[in-house]
């Protein structure tokens, strides 16, 4: 067997032929495995350069499809956040308006309240000049009742007399 580390020290030595030939038969015995393993070795790289490229490309179509599979959830987020925003900017609309609208019908309550008392006033007032204006005459019409409750009183008294 031939030690392949050392080959100055082969254990199949040459022959020199006798023709003058440098070689014997036994120069090519080592040709035959070595191309076996050259054929071996191209056809085992060949194989494993496919399968690398096998995976390579299941491997490319996974993280293309995990990546498109992540773009679509992202894609479905936004779309669903964005219908969230819309929706709440429409409902926080609906309360401005809403609250603009309480705002303006207190301030409109508060306008007729105030003109109902500033016309409330304005009638007490006169009340108030028409109880000092009519105060001589009560006293003059308690008197002529007074005197109308005297005059009855006394009629009475006559017919119950009589």
């Amino acid at each position: 067997m031939n030690n392949l580390n050392d080959p100055p020290n082969w254990n199949i030595r040459p022959n020199s032929r006798a023709d003058g030939g440098d070689g014997s038969k036994w120069n090519y015995a080592l040709l035959v495995p070595m191309l076996g393993l050259a054929a071996f070795r191209w056809i085992w790289s060949r194989e494993s350069q496919k399968e690398i490229e096998k995976a390579r490309e299941a491997y490319h179509q996974r993280t293309t499809a995990f990546q498109q599979d992540l773009e679509a959830k992202y894609h479905a987020v936004i779309s669903e956040h964005r219908r969230a925003v819309a929706q709440l900017s429409l409902e926080l609309e609906k309360e401005q308006n809403r609250t603009t609208s309480f705002r303006e019908a207190l301030i409109s309550q508060g306008r007729k309240l105030a003109e109902e008392r500033k016309l409330l006033e304005q009638e007490r007032a006169q009340i108030m000049q028409e109880k000092s204006q009519l105060q001589p005459l009560r006293s003059v019409y308690l008197r002529c009742l007074e005197e109308e409750d005297n005059w009855q009183r006394r009629a009475q008294l006559v017919l119950k007399e009589s």
